[in-house]
């Protein structure tokens, strides 16, 4: 495991990407924003190959979602959000930001790491080897079953992976 930053990753690498990296971009992290924002152009001009497991698109979605429920003054945090979103069927047609930045990156050069047979399965022992939560394992399951040894994150769970070279903002 190498623990690096992420503007030093090497032209032509494959990275797998985490979900923080988008939402850091998506919402203009003060201190991230800039840094993930040019991580994700660099896969865009093909400096470096950028891959997306269906799980992150998943949860980077739902985060956006909650984000612009409590930006657009529907709820005050995320239980809030959450408790809105069930009881006015309203709201989610009426969101924009969320699919914007969805359609964004499906127009990127992103690669989507679609759910292999086996996939869940290796994430069990992947969680209890490297005491990962569930997601997490799922995510260095997918790295593993697509022979991707590099991660973009900032999630330092993945640090215990020996075999994942993890680079953070």
């Amino acid at each position: 495991m190498i623990l690096s930053k992420i503007f030093a990753i090497p032209s032509g690498e494959n990275v797998l990407f985490d979900t923080n990296i988008f939402i850091y971009s998506a919402l203009d992290h003060p201190r991230y924003g800039d840094i993930c924002t040019n991580l994700i152009y660099e896969v865009e001009s093909g400096e470096i190959e950028g891959y997306i497991p269906t799980i992150v698109l998943n949860e980077l979605l739902h985060r956006l979602m909650i984000a612009e429920i409590i930006q657009n003054g529907f709820a005050r945090n995320t239980k809030d959000a959450i408790n809105a979103l069930k009881r006015d069927n309203n709201i989610i047609p009426s969101l924009n930001v969320c699919w914007e930045e969805l359609d964004r990156i499906f127009e990127m050069h992103f690669t989507i790491l679609e759910e292999k047979a086996n996939t869940f399965a290796e994430s069990i022992p992947i969680s209890r080897k490297y005491s990962l939560l569930a997601k997490d394992a799922y995510i260095t399951s997918f790295a593993k079953s697509y022979g991707i040894t590099n991660i973009a994150t900032n999630d330092r769970d993945f640090e215990h992976v020996e075999w994942l070279d993890v680079w953070r903002p």
